[in-house]
């Protein structure tokens, strides 16, 4: 019941700052001394929109706050473990994406899908230097799939990396829930 007036309460006040009549900048989550504004939800809510090519509702705007407290906890880990990864290649990636979208956006926006990038890069890192030695596939499976289908070597290879990325999959699930417990979150 707790849960339901804190998510109901979450609601309500996510879709209060949501008004285009709002000019003041009020904070709508923490994550220990870190903030997330009324601004950074609707740069967030731009950034998919421009993203996906889809308008956002308002009854989306709750589970997009909690994505942005996931990624700002994944952030921080990132920052405490001291992963780095290469600015050239996060650049690329941008471009390519401004690129198919083939329409203008603000920088606000292109900041934001920077910025992501570079989190789900820099997690992406620091998961595999975390599991890269429990980084095991069944080869078992994979030669079952190999036999039935006949491949060829470059097939083979894409088996090897989905079935890697599976497992990096399960391995990020686990530590982020692992360490969320160490984060102080508050929505307003």
């Amino acid at each position: 019941m707790i849960k339901f007036i804190k998510y109901y309460t979450t609601i309500i006040l996510v879709c209060s700052s949501y008004s285009a009549n709002s000019k003041q900048i009020n904070t709508i989550a923490t994550i220990n001394n870190h903030i997330i504004t009324n601004v950074d939800l609707m740069i967030e809510i731009k950034t998919l929109e421009y993203l996906n090519s889809q308008k956002i509702i308002k009854e989306q705007m709750p589970s997009i706050l909690q994505q942005m407290i996931s990624e700002k906890i994944k952030e921080l880990e990132v920052i405490e473990n001291k992963i780095k990864i290469n600015e050239l290649d996060v650049e690329k990636k941008l471009k390519i994406i401004i690129s198919n979208k083939k329409k203008e956006t603000t920088n606000f926006v292109k900041k934001n899908i920077k910025k992501k990038i570079m989190n789900k890069d820099s997690w992406a890192k620091l998961i595999k230097i975390k599991y890269s030695n429990k980084l095991e596939i069944n080869l078992n499976e994979v030669e079952q799939i190999i036999k039935n289908r006949n491949l060829d070597k470059e097939e083979i290879n894409k088996i090897m990396l989905i079935e890697k990325n599976k497992k990096l999959n399960i391995f990020s699930k686990t530590f982020y829930n692992e360490i969320k417990g160490k984060y102080l979150i508050k929505t307003f």
